[in-house]
């Protein structure tokens, strides 16, 4: 699977090329997300799937409105009405050039998430998702899914520092590329 960490904005892009280094399926770029089409794109929108903010709002503006509705479905379906920090879903956009969008919240409601492991719990359920998650239908996400693009997380309206959030995605990254959840047998 190929991921693609896309922002305009450079601080992130830079924080990101130097934290995910060296890692062969990560590739970092400093432009529009909307230019490097993907199977999925990550919305890491707030707990109750409400995408009329920051990269959400652009997102929703890009790829229809009808996400927010399908998605708020789910989630009040699948979830009791609030997808958690930490869990992700996903959702099919009926988009040529992202067939699918997977929301993993980096806050409740619109807030800063200094001093949280919010950004660390959003990139963890992202990639759970894409590793373990399946469909309704029974098939494995990452039997569909082969490349993925991924916008800052919480460093817009969460106001989350560049550098920080570089580094809670790949402490994300190790504990479950890496299966770092795994224990000894015996």
């Amino acid at each position: 699977m190929q991921f693609y960490f896309i922002d305009t904005n450079k601080q992130v892009t830079d924080a990101w090329s130097k934290v995910f280094e060296g890692i062969p399926n990560v590739s970092v770029l400093n432009d529009s997300i909307f230019e490097h089409p993907c199977d999925a794109i990550v919305s890491p929108a707030n707990s109750f799937g409400y995408m009329n903010g920051g990269i959400d709002f652009v997102i929703s503006k890009n790829l229809g409105w009808h996400i927010e509705k399908r998605l708020q479905k789910i989630i009040r379906e699948k979830y009791y009405g609030e997808l958690l920090v930490g869990q992700a879903e996903i959702v099919s956009t009926d988009h040529a050039s992202f067939p699918y969008l997977i929301s993993a919240p980096t806050m409740r409601l619109p807030m800063t998430i200094l001093r949280t492991p919010n950004v660390y719990l959003c990139m963890k359920a992202i990639l759970a998702l894409l590793q373990y998650g399946k469909f309704a239908d029974g098939q494995q996400i990452k039997d569909k899914v082969n490349s993925v693009a991924i916008p800052g997380l919480g460093t817009g309206i969460g106001q989350f520092p560049p550098i920080l959030c570089a580094r809670q995605m790949r402490i994300a990254w190790e504990d479950v590329m890496n299966e770092k959840h795994t224990t000894e047998k015996g």
